[in-house]
This record gives structure tokens, sequence and C-alpha cells, in this order.
């Protein structure tokens, strides 16, 4: 019998570890998603906000965008960019490559929306430039912007953590429950023994 309960509470002590860990990795992706001057390996985290890139890219959809040299970067090619455009400026957008002016010291970038109908009034520069996007994912989207919400995040973090400290309290207590009974048959022997010693 305690066998099988040691095995119950390892398997939810095992289960409960898997969520927290999960949900630390939540929050570093969360962290790489917001951050565009972080990148990992190589690639950047974005979320599009937007109905500019559909049917392209759906809005609220997970988007990954690889560093590429700009030399590589050609026309038709989806680019994540830190925007001039006063109305977002500073943030990121992601559109297509409409045109690219080779004829300065480097090449500026002509931007353009997938569903708008004129290309953004706004150049964009290779310094800009976060990465081309190599994939993109509607349902991921959705799926990380549930899990990140503040409840749900509470819910992966706190309540695994809570379950294991329980279980181990639980076992502490048992410990310390059990361990003067322990002492006292163990005392009992050893007058019995000496009992039958004397009794010699």
């Amino acid at each position: 019998m305690k066998t099988k309960e040691m095995k119950i509470k390892r398997i939810i002590s095992v289960i409960a570890l898997l969520f927290f860990v999960f949900s630390f990795l939540l929050l570093l992706f969360s962290l790489f998603a917001v951050r565009s001057d972080i990148a990992l390996f190589g690639y950047r985290f974005f979320y599009v906000t937007t109905e500019s890139m559909e049917p392209d890219i759906m809005a609220g959809s997970l988007i990954i965008a690889e560093e590429t040299p700009i030399d590589d970067l050609k026309v038709g090619d989806i680019i994540s960019f830190v925007s001039d455009d006063p109305d977002i400026k500073g943030l990121i957008n992601t559109h297509n490559i409409h045109k690219i002016d080779n004829s300065g010291v480097s090449p500026v970038f002509t931007t353009k929306g997938t569903n708008n109908p004129t290309a953004d009034k706004y150049p964009v520069y290779p310094e800009n430039i976060k990465g081309r996007v190599v994939y993109n994912s509607h349902t991921l989207g959705e799926i990380f912007r549930f899990l990140s919400k503040r409840w749900v995040s509470f819910c992966l973090t706190v309540v695994p953590i809570a379950i294991i400290v329980l279980i181990n309290l639980v076992d502490f207590i048992k410990v310390i429950h059990f361990f003067p009974d322990d002492v006292k048959e163990g005392n009992a022997e050893k007058d019995s023994e000496k009992e039958v010693d004397n009794d010699d």
C-alpha cells in the first residue's frame, strides 16, 4: 500500500514539475516575443497584431524571423523591422519587400502589406531589419496568447509548486508524527531484551 502511495505521489510530483518547466519556458518565450533586440540562435519571435498581411499571415499569428544578410533579401520576401512610421514608430512591423533601391551606399527597402492597397510611406533601412520571416502559425499564436494570460501563467507556475510543496510537507509531517513512536518501539524492544537477559 505504501509503495503504491509513493508511486502516485511521485507521478503527481513529476507532472507538477513538468507543468512548472513548461511555464518557465513559456515565460522565456514571451520575453523573446516582445523584445526585438533578443535573438535565439539567430531567430526572433513576434506576434502579428494587424490584418495588413492577410491572407498570407493572419492577425494573431506567431511568426519566426531569421537573421538574414541584407544582400540575400529580395523583392517578395517578408521581413520584420522596426518601423519609422510615426503611428507605430519603434514597434515591430512585418511586411513584404515591395522594392529595393540600390542606388546608395546601402540598399533602402520599400515595404507593403499584402492586404494594403499602397506601399508604406516610410522606407526601411538595413539597421532596422530584424529578420526574414521563415515560419508563421495562427494556431500557435492563439495558443501562446492564451497561455501568456496572467491567470493561466499563475496556474501553470504557482499551482504546480504548491502541489510539490504540499506533498513534501505531508511526508515531513508524517515523519515527525511517527518518529517518536518508532523511538518508543525501539526502546520497548531494548527493555524487553534487558528483561530477558536479567531472567537468564
